[in-house]
């Protein structure tokens, strides 16, 4: 992440931000190509990332939208999974905003919290612990950071939704799956570095399966917020059980060569 001195704030922010520009355009090609396939209208993904910046939730809209004659629709379930899915959201703004020069106005904050992402925080945090901003990060730093993700995300989903539109219907049904795809790829490298994050992750997938397969419950939750309850409730059975599990991680990190 070291840049040329002479780089301004904004630019060192847009370069820094570079692999997740190129990150999140493959995930919005996703999402809008999923979408398409579902039949939703060609604006539609293309709105959704302009003004909604979540590929979780995104995904989440597009699993729970129902299509009849061309016009989508969602029920009140699918907002309640967004919010909830966003709700991270609010502790990553903190992390970052103890972080920021005291040139971050509130307006500007207001600006700067529509690129609060999990990669972007990272990043931040990273360049912060580098000591290269010893008064703490520019806002336009973090201006170049969101433009570089915002940029990335709604091109690619303009790209995804474009493509996808144009193809034969016979030939755009199996991209219907790049969304599942795409969670899995997000899910497996986790799973495999850890027992215990497996572990978690057959929980949710047994809770889930459970939802499906048991006519009671199949009956009573649908699919978007049984999708919910059962990854809060892995991620709590696993807080409990291994409440140390990231700090031994880290730990562990700092030991190795």
């Amino acid at each position: 992440m070291d840049g040329a001195p002479t780089q301004t704030p904004f630019r060192r922010g847009f370069v820094d931000d570079l692999p997740v520009f190129f990150g999140y355009f493959a995930v919005g090609f996703t999402v809008a190509v999923a979408a398409v396939a579902k039949g939703m209208p060609l604006w539609s993904p293309i709105l959704l990332s302009l003004t909604h910046v979540s590929g979780t939730s995104q995904g989440a809209i597009v699993e729970g939208v129902r299509v009849v004659d061309g016009v989508a629709s969602a029920a009140g379930d699918v907002l309640f999974a967004c919010i909830a899915l966003n709700l991270r959201y609010v502790l990553l703004s903190l992390a970052v905003a103890q972080r920021l020069a005291p040139d971050a106005t509130l307006p500007r904050r207001l600006l700067l919290a529509m690129g609060i992402t999990d990669e972007n925080v990272a990043l931040a945090v990273a360049r912060h612990a580098s000591g290269d901003y010893p008064g703490g990060l520019p806002w336009r730093y973090m201006l170049g950071v969101l433009a570089s993700s915002y940029l990335g995300w709604n091109l690619g989903t303009a790209a995804g939704a474009v493509g996808a539109h144009l193809l034969p219907a016979d030939r755009l049904a199996p991209l219907g799956i790049a969304l599942y795809a795409m969670f899995v790829a997000i899910v497996v490298p986790a799973a495999r570095a850890s027992r215990r994050m497996l572990a978690c992750v057959a929980l949710a997938a047994a809770l889930n399966l459970a939802h499906t397969f048991v006519p009671a419950l199949a009956a009573r939750i649908s699919p978007s917020v049984a999708m919910l309850v059962s990854g809060t409730a892995a991620a709590l059975v696993g807080a409990a059980l291994w409440p140390n599990t990231v700090r031994q991680q880290a730990d562990n990190s700092k030991e190795a060569p």
